[in-house]
């Protein structure tokens, strides 16, 4: 059941992620007008270090964050320029997704893996209970994540032998970082968006995918003015065929652009925040001064933390 809770619930929210990707729009840091830092965070240190950073107060963020800077400087000119950021944006991805895909590995029996790749039978047996499915009542939803992995692992399988490797299995775990898992990643995609099931995404779909009322209580069902920027988004530029719905590739050049460097628009970003003089690139005071950009901190719920934790200890 711990493989269980683990891989499967990875399996089914792998690509929340991966919904505002757009070239012609900073979609990945704002709702809006409302800039997304918990994006920059994620981005920038990966996701489980951005986690550590958000129980840290606003003084360890900026010392850890200065020691980090260094490490960023390939030429040690004492300047981070936009490349140097993109390095160690795709570092630290590339080293988050490793050690996701090393966490999960590492619980499987060891008996399972055979020459180094696993069956997906021994798979479905150890994090669904079952290899087959035999004798198993099975809820709508656990039905329904054991259809996307079987699917997801077939196309993961890229020698089709049945069995998946390591490197095979990241791509599984991860399928936004693997070029020939595209396709499935906008099927999950518009088959978790898509509630009336017609094989499209129409524009209140779209848009109950990134907006719930609930969460705004203070505006009194008034939606925030981000959402009526997305309503504009979707039509101007990601209906291109005009038709009010998002068909499969109207939904790729939506989610996974090709040509498109994450990295590269998020480091461009994060300079446009950070270059208080406009010289194109940043000091080690720039960084530190936007610190909250870039690692974050519990500045806004400090007295939440204070509860939590030892005073002495923060």
């Amino acid at each position: 059941m711990k493989v269980l809770l683990i891989v499967g619930l990875l399996a089914v929210t792998a690509l929340a992620s991966h919904h505002s990707s757009d070239p012609t729009k900073d979609g990945e840091h704002f709702k809006g007008k409302e800039h997304d830092k918990k994006y920059d965070h994620e981005q920038f240190l990966g996701k489980d270090t951005a986690a550590e950073f958000d129980e840290l107060t606003p003084e360890k963020s900026k010392e850890k964050l200065a020691k980090l800077v260094p490490k960023m400087d390939a030429d040690s000119d004492g300047f981070i320029e936009e490349n140097e950021l993109k390095d160690h944006i795709n570092f630290m991805q590339k080293r988050y997704v490793n050690n996701d895909v090393e966490r999960t590995w590492k619980n499987y029996k060891a008996e399972k893996i055979v020459d180094g790749k696993i069956k997906w039978e021994d798979y479905r047996e150890m994090v669904y209970g079952s290899a087959d499915g035999a004798g198993q009542e099975l809820s709508p939803e656990y039905a329904k994540m054991i259809a996307r992995d079987e699917k997801r692992w077939a196309v993961a399988d890229y020698d089709s032998n049945g069995a998946l490797d390591r490197t095979e299995y990241g791509c599984f775990m991860h399928p936004e970082d693997c070029d020939h898992m595209r396709d499935i990643v906008v099927a999950e995609t518009v088959d978790d968006i898509d509630k009336n099931k017609d094989g499209s995404v129409d524009l209140d779909e779209y848009i109950g995918d990134m907006y719930r009322p609930e969460d705004y209580p203070e505006l009194n069902g008034k939606e925030p003015d981000w959402v009526q920027s997305e309503r504009e988004m979707f039509k101007e530029h990601r209906d291109k065929d005009g038709d009010g719905k998002l068909n499969q590739e109207e939904m790729r050049d939506w989610i996974m652009p090709v040509g498109f460097d994450h990295a590269e628009a998020e480091a461009r970003h994060l300079v446009g925040i950070a270059d208080d003089n406009k010289d194109g690139k940043l000091s080690l005071e720039e960084i530190v001064a936007h610190y909250d950009t870039f690692v974050g901190s519990q500045a806004t719920d400090y007295g939440e933390q204070l509860q939590k934790h030892d005073p002495a200890e923060l």
